[in-house]
């Protein structure tokens, strides 16, 4: 007997109808899983922004760095302090400067990174990201540096070739006063993919940087990497505060956020608009389902009198066009679920071909030049469950409303 409003409902679903009920119907169905493809689709590609940001721009910049000028005896004592807190990974002194760097076609400002190269290692992943060269070439005795693609093309150099770079401390000459001037010999070339990193920073050797920036036995700062990016900026503020307290000194922090900060939020912010504006599209959908189930109630009142006054119960009869209305979101939601996936897959040349045939490149100004994709499973169940308990709700009012019919009254006029 249970099965029975079940089979009722699916015959109700494959009998012939009016042909505006049959538009109503394939609307309903094509709005759910437009809706939920569409869905599928968008959330996988914000999530793939995100997961991108995360893993290529926010793992190549430190998660947070505590700042002043350290003297190197006390750097010891700074990274004992601070790794009291288990939740920190790793800890490097750097030193920060703005200067330009040129060759004979070019010249260019950059952000100049004195670092050491094995311990930056462990806060900044610009190390695993050389194409050319090598990281740990930044040695003191060779005064080498290392450099983005993009500026290594803009400035027409590769490995082995010198370059000047010019510090913003000045020299006292016979010529007046000088901006302080190195030749560099490019060791080594990174590829990260954020252009604004890729075509702006470069590196130099810690010992290096000191000296030709006048620092003596002092650095600008220690970099930290946490364990989680998320919670660098609360707790670098407390580790800030647990060193000035144990050296009564006054260093100061900053963290990720600083930079990179609004932009994660903006993309998060993005992420849950566009997922409510596309979730219209599903409940539009589900509103058509609603109409539907009233149309077809309407059409089937002598058949839905005639089961009653054999014996079916009100219940019986809520439960055929919650069948009904169920069927239609499931089968719009499994169809949307297969698109959404194909969609996804094929996504980056279905790009491609949009762009050649246009003659145009849509992420062209972005740091990332490309649609990145990122298919979580839970987001997938989400949007699925939440597109199927949609249709469910909306089966309710015309459910109930057909089980109200009176037999007598609807016979009485057939």
């Amino acid at each position: 007997m249970s099965s029975l409003p079940l089979y009722v409902a699916i015959k109700y679903l494959r009998g012939k109808r009016s042909g505006f009920l049959s538009f109503i119907s394939s609307a309903g169905f094509v709005g759910v899983a437009l809706g939920v493809a569409v869905l599928i689709l968008v959330s996988s590609v914000m999530n793939g922004f995100e997961k991108e940001l995360r893993e290529r721009v926010l793992q190549s910049i430190p998660h947070a760095s505590i700042i002043g000028g350290i003297e190197i005896e006390e750097i010891s004592q700074v990274r004992d302090i601070l790794l009291e807190n288990k939740e920190i990974v790793a800890i490097a002194p750097f030193i920060e400067s703005q200067g330009l760097i040129g060759s004979s076609e070019s010249l260019k400002g950059i952000y100049i990174f004195g670092v050491n190269p094995d311990l930056e290692n462990k806060v900044s992943i610009v190390g695993k990201r050389i194409v050319e060269g090598s990281w740990s070439s930044i040695e003191e005795e060779k005064y080498g540096i290392v450099i983005g693609d993009i500026l290594a093309y803009q400035l027409g150099i590769g490995i082995g070739d010198m370059v000047n770079v010019l510090f913003p401390d000045t020299t006292l000459s016979l010529a007046g006063i000088l901006p302080r001037t190195k030749r560099f010999k490019v060791t080594g070339i990174f590829s990260i993919g954020a252009p604004e990193m890729d075509q702006s920073f470069a590196y130099i050797n810690i010992s290096n940087a000191q000296k030709l920036l006048r620092l003596d036995s002092t650095v600008h700062g220690v970099r930290i990497r946490y364990k989680d990016l998320f919670q660098a900026p609360q707790m670098a503020h407390l580790d800030t505060i647990r060193v000035n307290q144990a050296l009564n000194s006054y260093y100061s922090s900053s963290n990720w956020t600083s930079i990179y900060g609004t932009l994660f939020k903006a993309i998060n912010m993005e992420k849950f608009l566009v997922f409510l504006l596309l979730s219209l599209v599903v409940v539009i959908a589900v509103f058509n389902i609603v109409s539907l189930s009233v149309m077809t109630i309407n059409e089937k009142r002598s058949q839905i009198a005639i089961l009653m006054t054999i014996g079916a119960t009100p219940s019986f009869i809520q439960n055929i066009f919650m069948y009904f209305g169920s069927l239609i979101g499931l089968a719009g939601t499994l169809l949307g679920l297969l698109i959404g996936l194909i969609l996804t897959y094929f996504l980056g040349p279905i790009i491609t071909f949009i762009e050649n045939l246009l003659g145009m490149r849509f992420l062209e100004v972005y740091f990332i030049n490309y649609f990145p994709v990122d298919l979580r499973v839970n987001w997938i169940l989400a949007i699925c469950l939440i597109s199927i308990l949609l249709t469910i709700l909306a089966s309710l009012y015309p459910s109930r409303l057909a089980s109200k019919i009176n037999p007598a009254e609807v016979l009485r006029y057939e």
